[in-house]
């Protein structure tokens, strides 16, 4: 008894076009870059350091730029602290470098109004062994990686301000 004898014709052709019709559906995660719908007003300071620039870019990327608009200042500090140590073959210790952004938004209309002011802050991990030049690398790796996550951070609290605020084009 073959396959096809079980089943019409009618029934394989509902069955495609069942298949059709599901194909036809997509899926998109809500954080995705499609799912931005505003740009808003801002325009940044000037970055100061290698860390605040990338994260300037980021949030330009996402958020957009408008001269005269208001202005978001981010002083980013940055620190270092030992996680964890082995001691297996060749020691190496794990560490964590930690950024803290001071984030300032100022009104375009009055310049003495701030509309936001915050302190937000990320880390990431690397390790380290007695290869001096390959620790500086890690720990430059690790920085940028804390600074992209700071301005994700940066970024969802922004659109929570200013959207309450109604802060947009």
């Amino acid at each position: 008894m073959s396959l096809f004898s079980k089943f019409s014709i009618k029934s394989l052709f509902a069955f495609l076009a069942v298949i059709m019709l599901i194909s036809a559906c997509t899926f998109s995660p809500v954080y995705s870059e499609k799912s931005q719908v505003a740009k808003f007003n801002l325009s940044y300071a000037k970055p100061n350091t290698r860390l605040e620039q990338i994260i300037y870019q980021d949030l330009t990327l996402r958020l957009g730029e408008k001269s005269d608009s208001h202005l978001l200042t981010i002083k980013v500090s940055n620190s270092t602290r030992a996680v964890a140590r082995t001691s297996n073959g060749t020691p190496s210790s794990i560490r964590e470098a930690i950024l803290r952004a001071n984030i300032t938004l100022i009104d375009s209309n009055d310049s003495s109004n701030i509309v936001f002011s915050g302190i937000r802050k990320a880390s990431a991990s690397y390790s380290t062994n007695s290869q001096i030049i390959a620790n500086n690398k890690a720990l430059e790796n690790a920085n940028e990686t804390a600074a992209l996550e700071l301005a994700q951070t940066i970024r969802l609290t922004l659109i929570g301000v200013l959207s309450a605020n109604n802060i947009s084009n």
